[in-house]
C-alpha cells in the first residue's frame, strides 16, 4: 500500500510537535522522503544561543527514516530503534533538510536511513538509522 503526497503531508504535518517544529515535507518518491525545518531561537541548547539541541536533529532524523517507510506502507509506524551520530552542530537560523531512505521493509520490521544536512551548503550535520514496526492492522 502506498500513500499520496497530501496524506503523507497531513500525517506530517497534524501533529502538535511537528507544528511545534515547523517541519515541511519537501519532496516524497516511495521510499524516499525529504523534510525541511528551520531553526528558530528558542531550539538553542546552551546559555549563549549558538547551537540547536542534539535532541531536534534527532528527532529530525527519527521522522524523516520513519516517513520514508511510511511512503510506502502508507500509515505511520512506532520507532524500535534509533542510532545517531552527530557531525557538526545546527545553528539558529540554519535550515535544515533531512533526507529519509528505505533500506529494508519487511513484514514485521522495516530499516530506514537519513541524513540531515543545512540547506545552502549540504554539509552533512547528523546520520541515523532507524528500526520500526511494520507490523501494523
Amino acid at each position: 500500500m502506498t500513500i499520496d503526497r497530501a496524506d503523507l503531508d497531513r500525517l506530517l504535518t497534524t501533529p502538535a510537535y511537528h507544528r511545534w517544529l515547523g517541519l515541511e515535507l519537501v519532496e516524497v518518491t516511495p521510499g524516499t522522503v525529504t523534510i525541511g525545518m528551520d531553526c528558530r531561537p528558542e531550539m538553542t541548547a546552551d546559555t549563549a544561543g549558538s547551537y540547536v539541541h542534539g535532541g531536534l536533529l534527532a528527532t529530525l532524523l527519527d521522522i524523516a527514516a520513519d516517513f520514508a517507510l511510511v511512503s510506502e506502507v502508507g500509515v505511520g509506524l512506532p520507532t524500535i530503534d534509533l542510532r545517531v551520530d552527530y557531525l557538526r552542530p545546527a545553528r539558529p537560523g540554519d535550515r535544515l533538510l533531512a533526507t529519509g531512505s528505505v533500506v529494508r521493509r519487511g513484514r514485521t520490521l522495516g530499516v530506514a536511513d537519513a541524513v540531515v544536512v543545512r540547506e545552502g551548503d549540504a554539509r552533512q550535520l547528523a546520520v541515523g538509522r532507524g528500526v520500526y514496526s511494520t507490523a501494523v492492522g
